[in-house]
């Protein structure tokens, strides 16, 4: 395998490239020397690539790209690029590079607005797994790890929870912790900066070529855990003992490549709204939706109808009240954003069909004014 590998760079992107080469424009030779880069970080009004000029055999020194220059092919919905992305690259001379084209995403990972608004804030592109980072000390938050899960499985990613600081639990805990929160996610690890050991575990279920994104509130130990995972030197802060609370070490998304996988290191979330994917909620809540086949209606919300399977449940301590609780104010949430997103939708339609009919009326008087 090669640095390209391990960047994440496969055979599959190499077709993507070869489109964007013949569908770019052909004026000032734009289609020579076009390679693949991997968005690395986002700045304001500029991104940092990392290019494979040698069609993959390793990547190149990072390059600076300034999203506010001319030449940038502006007009796809996936604009603009975001960290993690492949995009087609023109390295060009003096006018600096130029990005032809936005590579298909495979995942796409988007954190809804807390604010109430219907658009959300892109977090990453092209990931395999989300790394839900949370502390042993001073626990674990379930609805966090819920909503988490949530957001990964809607971006078509696995989710691994990694509970860190586990040298400040006693190791029953710790052990209970896994198996418990384990069943919301995909995987369930305990790690800990002293414990060398559990570091390489972890590093070992990530296989090559992985793309992993970190996700988690600040002091969780996240750049802790990428300096470990890769061997680099982030930097870390001390978190205050009064609250075991952290202030936001990293403070823009990065991808750091190192041995032979990528990581996605985040700021700290303190606030996360329901995705508005309600099939990737109710993966998360398995268990709930296969009670729920039980409900003697269809749409039961498990409120006040009779014969309510889960509701049942829950008396009979088959499952637990604020599971339920944090499953239904995640719907509600969910519903809420994608009424948002719909009515957000309608109305940007209806903008562009009246810049149609506008057009068309303005060419209709012309044509009415040459015949006259």
């Amino acid at each position: 395998m090669t640095a390209a590998h391990d960047l994440g760079w496969d055979e599959r992107w190499s077709a993507y490239v070869q489109v964007a080469a013949m569908n770019a424009p052909m004026s000032g030779r734009a289609h020579d020397g076009l390679c693949p880069a991997r968005v690395v970080a986002v700045h304001r009004g500029g991104i940092e690539v990392l290019p494979l000029p040698d069609g993959g055999a390793g990547p190149g020194p990072a390059l600076a790209v300034d999203l506010k220059a001319p030449g940038h092919a502006t007009d796809g919905e996936e604009w603009p690029p975001i960290v993690g992305d492949w995009v087609a690259l023109q390295p060009g001379g003096g006018a600096g590079p130029i990005i032809r084209s936005i590579l298909p995403r495979r995942s796409y990972l988007e954190r809804p607005s807390a604010s109430g608004r219907s658009v959300g804030q892109p977090i990453a592109a092209n990931v395999d797994v989300v790394l839900i980072a949370e502390p042993m000390d001073p626990g674990p938050s379930v609805g966090r790890i819920e909503r988490l899960t949530a957001l990964a499985r809607s971006a078509g990613a696995q989710a691994w929870l990694v509970l860190t600081k586990a040298d400040l639990a006693d190791p029953e805990s710790v052990a209970q912790a896994c198996r418990q929160l384990g069943m919301i996610t995909d995987e369930a690890l305990a790690v800990s900066a002293s414990d060398p050991r559990a570091l390489q575990a972890l590093r070992d279920r990530l296989a090559q070529g992985t793309t992993a994104v970190l996700l988690g509130r600040s002091g969780a130990g996240k750049s802790t855990l990428t300096n470990a995972l890769l061997g680099t030197d982030l930097a870390t802060q001390e978190v205050r003992a009064s609250d075991s609370k952290g202030r936001h070490t990293t403070t823009s998304r990065q991808l750091i490549a190192g041995q032979g996988i990528s990581i996605i290191d985040t700021p700290g979330i303190r606030a996360l709204a329901a995705t508005a994917d309600g099939q990737a909620i109710d993966e998360t809540f398995r268990d709930l939706v296969e009670l729920a086949a039980g409900c003697r209606y269809a749409d039961c919300t498990h409120t006040s109808e009779p014969d309510c399977a889960v509701r049942q449940a829950v008396a009979s301590g088959g499952a637990e009240a604020d599971r339920l609780e944090r499953y239904q104010r995640m719907v509600r949430e969910s519903s809420r954003l994608d009424l948002r997103r719909n009515a957000r939708l309608l109305r940007e339609e209806q903008r562009r069909a009246t810049r149609r009919d506008s057009r068309g009326r303005r060419g209709t008087m012309r044509l009415k004014g040459r015949r006259d």
